[in-house]
């Protein structure tokens, strides 16, 4: 039955209209992955297909143009910083466990006394009186790297010199950077989900590739992450696969680990505290499936689960909607991202606690190996700079 719902991915609130692109996108993933089938499906597969081989096209000409470009120092195209820049980025559109991986990153640069920076595109931030305000990522960053600033611009050269010249950073850390060729990168980091590694085998837009799988060749480092929601069988299959594509990058191996809960106000609490509650989950995040995975290996009691878009602005009437929707399911706690909560800006709703379950990277292997690439990359500029 097509109509049923997906309890993997939620739902949009009731009546809430501006959660519509939300539901578009779902059902698109439904169908570009196979799932949904019948007449309209297998059309839709089709048509979205004839449109691959000219995006093809684009994505090779644009890096065919780059390549030649960084084989000959001094053209235009690529702008180079004066200080060392470690990119992370993805091969697939949506959530790969990102931000937990920048934050790892940025503290393990902070550990050697380096002025670090993070540039970021600044995707989903609102515009308040023609001024862009920051966006939910630059808002966890700020509480998780409190000594570490978080400048997002799509001109990331123009970021990049801010940094240096204006706040004297030594090192950038450049967040979903690897399409972003135009400023050059010391070390390039590429993130793979290993719930959903090669976005459906198939470029966009009849898959979510944002480019082809050889485009794997430019990264120095390759880290699967989220391999705690998948088989470690699964994870060494995609582990083979990469290193098909790119024999001599060095590859890591990642979960996600959940240590506590967090309100707006500051408060942090065990993860044990919600063990005998029953609670009302939600997000608005790329990947919302990992998020739920994740509270369910933490064992909790979710009534129910509701998907927004990445990046989405909740309003009050979301928020009194979440509130009501939680109290039919007998609910006495929700539960969302950092991301979310940074955006809902209280402790309650209606009376309900909301709590942010925090996370952070935990290796399965690799991480020495990754820790020396980065180090590496860094020392010798930082030195000759000094």
């Amino acid at each position: 039955d097509e109509s049923k719902p997906d309890s993997r991915e939620g739902l949009p609130l009731r009546g809430d209209h501006r959660n519509g692109g939300l539901r578009a996108i779902q059902n698109l993933i439904e169908v570009v992955s196979g799932r949904r089938r019948g007449v309209f499906a297998t059309l839709t597969r089709f048509t979205l297909g004839l449109a691959t081989p000219l995006y093809r096209a684009i994505v090779g000409w644009r890096n065919w143009r780059f390549d030649h470009d960084a084989r000959h120092p001094g053209t235009p195209r690529i702008q180079i910083a004066k200080v060392p820049v470690i990119s992370l980025g993805n091969l697939t559109t949506g959530g790969t466990g990102k931000t937990p991986l920048v934050i790892w990153v940025a503290r393990l640069l902070r550990s050697h006394d380096w002025r670090v920076a993070v540039l970021s595109r600044g995707y989903g931030a609102e515009r308040n009186h023609g001024q862009t305000a920051r966006n939910d990522e630059a808002i966890e960053l700020e509480f998780r790297l409190p000594d570490v600033p978080h400048l997002q611009d799509p001109d990331r050269f123009r970021l990049a010199q801010i940094a240096v010249e204006e706040l004297e950073s030594q090192v950038l850390v450049l967040d979903d950077g690897f399409q972003h060729r135009q400023l050059h990168r010391d070390l390039d980091i590429v993130l793979i989900d290993a719930t959903n590694p090669f976005g459906f085998g198939r470029l966009l837009p009849r898959g979510l590739l944002r480019e082809p799988l050889a485009s794997l060749r430019r990264a120095d480092a390759i880290v699967l992450t989220r391999c705690e929601l998948v088989d470690p069988g699964i994870c060494t299959e995609i582990l083979a696969r990469l290193k098909s594509a790119n024999p001599v990058a060095l590859l890591a191996q990642l979960r996600t680990r959940a240590h506590g809960w967090l309100q707006f106000d500051g408060r942090q609490f065990p993860l044990n505290k919600l063990q005998d509650e029953s609670v009302f989950a939600f997000c608005g995040i790329g990947n919302p499936n990992g998020f739920f995975q994740t509270l369910t290996q933490l064992g909790l009691t979710v009534r129910q689960q509701q998907v927004f878009a990445d990046h989405y602005h909740f309003s009050r009437q979301d928020l009194e909607e979440i509130a009501c929707a939680a109290r039919a399911t007998n609910a006495t706690a929700l539960v969302c991202t950092h991301k979310d909560l940074v955006k809902i800006g209280c402790n309650q709703i209606n009376g309900i606690p909301v709590l942010a379950l925090l996370a952070d990277v935990e290796f399965f292997s690799g991480q020495a190996e990754l820790t020396s690439a980065i180090l590496a990359a860094v020392k010798t500029q930082v030195a000759d700079a000094d």
